[in-house]
């Protein structure tokens, strides 16, 4: 086994201080070049083996519409505030109809950030897409 490279071993360092803050780790499986990542349980052999903490999805706010989630939605700025079903979803933002105030609104999608959405209108999320690094 080739001994590891100073970046895979910041690499495993990086690991051991996920590992020692409850975070997933992964390690590379591989004896090619093209590394092959699993998940850890421990430290097993990191002074041999390639490590590294595992990567999380990062979250983006909706921007097209296939980010909405359908065939039903529900958008609210927070729990308590009126809610409003969204009926249109366009290139450019989604327009919804408050219950409320018996009318429509549209929402560009530079401004639905600070929203959470429900198919079921009992559990809320924020309107946003989580993205693989």
């Amino acid at each position: 086994m080739k001994p590891l490279t100073k970046a895979q071993l910041r690499d495993n360092a990086a690991a051991m201080i996920a590992f020692a803050d409850g975070k997933p780790i992964q390690y590379n499986s591989s004896s090619s070049e093209t590394p092959n990542w699993l998940d850890a349980e421990d430290l097993t052999d990191i002074e041999i083996v390639w490590h590294r903490p595992k990567p999380q999805p990062v979250s983006r706010p909706w921007s097209k519409p296939e980010d909405v989630p359908g065939p039903v939605c529900w958008i609210r700025s927070e729990k308590g505030q009126s809610e409003r079903l969204v009926t249109m979803v366009a290139s450019d933002g989604i327009r919804m109809f408050s219950l409320l105030g018996d009318h429509h609104t549209f929402f560009g999608w530079n401004s639905i950030a600070y929203y959470e959405h429900s198919t079921d209108r009992a559990t809320w999320k924020p309107c946003t897409v989580e993205v693989a690094q």
